[in-house]
């Protein structure tokens, strides 16, 4: 019986000394402590959602030029391995060009091959030479009388075979074909001296 008292009595005890515990206020270990002051001149750090908006930077000022024709591709590359330094911007670009290759003198089309080697037989023995029989581009066969880059000598040619009695024609040939072009840019005043031949200033698109 002694012994149950004894046991009720420290869980009394310890039931008050939960209790006490639980209302207990909470301590602030840094109650006591001494108050921060920031040192005179410093600055507050702040937050990066405290910071202003960037300022949106000027755009840059360019002047822009145009190089080319060129003729084929290994021109166009070294054109642009010459360029001076401070590109800004470099653009290579493809158009076509109708280039005038020179004159054809030659006879009407024949009916066959067999036709227009008979008439060429026929020019040769009239003393027109370096004749030779081609196919033209619809296929048929004529006699040409010649290829020349200059009208007047395509022309003086034409008339030697008409007084022998040839219906001779004279045809510009054409052909289209690439040309190449570079498209660049430098910052305002970074380029200086006189252009280049082939080179233009552009209008900066964009």
């Amino acid at each position: 019986m002694l012994r149950i008292l004894v046991v009720l009595l420290v869980a009394g005890n310890l039931l008050l000394l939960g209790l006490h515990v639980s209302n207990a206020s909470p301590v602030d270990p840094l109650a006591d402590a001494p108050a921060w002051h920031m040192p005179a001149g410093a600055q507050r750090l702040q937050l990066a959602s405290e910071l202003p908006p960037p300022q949106p930077q000027p755009a840059l000022r360019r002047q822009c030029f145009s190089a080319g024709p060129f003729e084929t591709v290994p021109a166009l590359v070294a054109a642009r391995e010459a360029l001076p330094a401070g590109v800004l911007a470099l653009t290579a670009r493809e158009s076509e060009a109708l280039v005038e290759l020179g004159y054809w003198v030659s006879l009407p089309a024949a009916t066959d091959f067999a036709a227009a080697h008979a008439v060429m037989q026929e020019v040769d023995r009239a003393g027109l030479h370096d004749v030779a029989v081609v196919g033209d581009r619809s296929g048929a066969f004529r006699v040409s009388l010649g290829y020349f880059l200059e009208e007047a000598n395509a022309r003086q040619r034409r008339d030697t075979a008409r007084a022998l009695g040839f219906a001779a024609e004279t045809e510009l040939q054409r052909e289209t074909q690439p040309r190449y072009w570079l498209d660049y840019a430098y910052a305002m005043g970074m380029r200086s001296g006189a252009l280049q031949p082939g080179e233009r200033a552009i209008s900066c698109a964009g």
